[in-house]
């Protein structure tokens, strides 16, 4: 792949963020791109970005062999340098220049909301599976599989040099589809910025991710959702979503299409049912009804379902695919179902208001138990909204409450939990430690109890000061309980 620097200088100065370019840049040819000084290397084209970003990481960058940098400001080292008015917007154009603007190549869907993201992204490459198996990419919170590699991924939306780096992935490994999940960080920090989606979705959007590291606001929180849906040629909205006006304000010049369960929609859902099998609704769209059924337990998967479905239909797809597509689809750590001895476990990713009040919501509508035994924490610097939120709605759903760790990052887990508990009057332990807690509850529960163990899904690492610690992950710690407990009933 040949590098035309004038070229990205060009795309900047026409984005006016170019301030001034040295004269060796232009003579430059980059041999890879990184604004991790960590990974710097001969031929590196370099960027100067983050909150906490110090002249030593340019300099270390340097000594690694970087031949230019990019920066807001100058840092004075001698090294070529590209100087912009914004380095977290060119940094996204940057990357998809060096990278060949691989996502022009593709069919890329993006999917943001509060709740859901994770959850849709799957049923749609389920479903593009079941049409053309093996061409669709998909970047989730739980994973970036690009057809060729899968990865781990610590962010629901990837910085731009990792992200355009995995776009190039997929396309040299012949997938046509992307599916991926834009977060309202991304929006804020710029890390889609110049990308086209042919087909946006907007799930929902409550109150959330406000806090000193996240959105100053919910003004803002709500805005940066928002802005998405400018970057969308077709924008598929739930419109059952709170701010649903103003939602739609952000559509402006863009084919709407609406699901829900109000008569004016484009996709209408009616006759809704669920159980401990799944759920089966129908839709109605353009003028008939289909019949839909699948393993996704809880009534509230039906609208994720629906804008998944819509969004195959507007890329042609046929109903009978798209039922094979979502007959029997498990999505990794969302609400993920074991049952033992006539108790019934729960795990699901729920980390938020709207999140964790769905989930309770199906379990009661799924199961009637006797009992509801709650296994959850809070993240670390996060906004105090949160731990209240998850303290209310544990007050009004549980019966049996038990606070542990959940990324906690720099902040004490057990100040986390006891501000979770002013909130809750019900029996409330507080076990620090996730696995004992898990089996806690679950020694406490008796048949009929539902366990639901919340906030980390399929995840197998806990945040911790800036590191990620190993952790079993919820669902094997259950699988480990319910194995040594038929152990012992063998003995």
């Amino acid at each position: 792949m040949k590098f035309k620097i004038e070229e990205l200088l060009e795309i900047l100065e026409k984005e006016g963020l170019l301030r001034e370019a040295s004269k060796e840049v232009r003579t430059l040819a980059p041999t890879s791109f990184t604004d991790n000084s960590k990974e710097a290397e001969p031929g590196a084209f370099f960027v100067c970005k983050g909150f906490a970003f110090k002249r030593e990481y340019l300099e270390m960058a340097e000594e690694k062999g970087a031949v230019l940098y990019m920066a807001q400001e100058d840092f004075g080292t001698g090294l070529p340098r590209i100087l912009v008015t914004d380095i977290r917007k060119a940094v996204s154009l940057a990357a998809r220049w060096f990278y060949g603007n691989p996502g022009e190549s593709m069919f890329v869907t993006g999917i943001t909301g509060t709740k859901g993201k994770t959850t849709t992204a799957y049923i749609l490459k389920s479903i593009l599976d079941a049409a053309r198996p093996g061409k669709t990419a998909i970047f989730s919170t739980m994973e970036i599989n690009t057809g060729a590699h899968q990865h781990v991924t610590h962010l629901t939306t990837p910085e731009p040099a990792v992200l355009q780096k995995y776009f190039r992935e997929a396309a040299d490994s012949g997938c046509d589809h992307v599916v991926m999940e834009v977060s309202s960080q991304a929006m804020k920090l710029s890390r889609v910025y110049g990308e086209r989606f042919p087909i946006g979705m907007f799930l929902n959007v409550d109150e959330d991710h406000v806090g000193e590291k996240e959105h100053a606001t919910l003004e803002e929180y709500v805005n940066c959702k928002i802005s998405f849906l400018a970057q969308c040629d077709t924008v598929i909205v739930n419109r059952g979503t709170r701010f649903f006006d103003r939602v739609l304000a952000g559509c402006q010049g863009k084919r709407v299409v609406l699901y829900g369960y109000e008569p004016d929609c484009d996709g209408i859902i009616r006759n809704v049912s669920s159980g401990t099998d799944g759920c089966r609704f129908e839709l109605g769209w353009k003028g008939n009804w289909y019949a839909f059924e699948s393993s996704l337990v809880g009534s509230f998967n039906v609208e994720n379902l629906t804008a998944a479905i819509l969004a195959a239909f507007l890329m042609g797809l046929d109903p009978g695919t798209i039922q094979e597509g979502i007959r029997y689809i498990h999505i990794p750590g969302r609400m993920m179902l074991m049952e033992y001895d006539g108790i019934h476990i729960v795990v699901d990713y729920a980390h938020n208001r709207l999140s964790f009040q769905k989930v309770y919501e199906a379990v009661r509508e799924t199961f009637s138990p006797r009992h509801i035994h709650a296994v959850f924490g809070s993240a670390g610097e996060r906004s105090p909204l949160r731990k209240k939120d998850m303290g209310e709605l544990a007050q009004q759903y549980a019966d049996f409450v038990y606070l542990t760790e959940d990324d906690p990052g720099f902040e004490s887990v057990e100040d986390i939990c006891r501000e979770i508990q002013s909130h809750i009057t019900k029996p409330c332990q507080i076990i620090p430690d996730r696995e004992t807690a898990v089996r806690t509850a679950l020694d406490a529960a008796e048949p009929g109890d539902v366990v639901i163990l919340a906030g980390k899904g399929a995840e197998v690492t806990q945040r911790v000061k800036g590191t990620f610690v190993p952790y079993i992950s919820d669902a094997k710690a259950a699988q480990k309980w319910i194995a040594e407990k038929r152990m012992q009933k063998r003995q």
